[in-house]
């Protein structure tokens, strides 16, 4: 019983940050990053913004793989 609440409440908190890195990334880019830079400067920016979304779905992925095991 303590190991399926522990592995629910760390699919939870998985899912809680996947939602942040991803909200917090798009809410970056769309409100406050300026776009009027270099090209080298976009490409950056655009790499790290595919990173942080990968990192997001990898987080939510685990977090349901968790969720499948109970």
């Amino acid at each position: 019983m303590f190991k399926k609440s522990v592995f629910y409440f760390m699919s939870y908190l998985l899912t809680f940050f996947s939602a942040l890195i991803l909200v917090t990334c798009s809410g970056y880019y769309i409100l406050f990053f300026d776009w009027s830079i270099p090209v080298m400067g976009k490409v950056v920016n655009a790499v790290l913004i595919i990173i942080s979304i990968t990192a997001s779905i990898s987080l939510y992925a685990v977090a349901e793989k968790l969720k499948q095991i109970n």
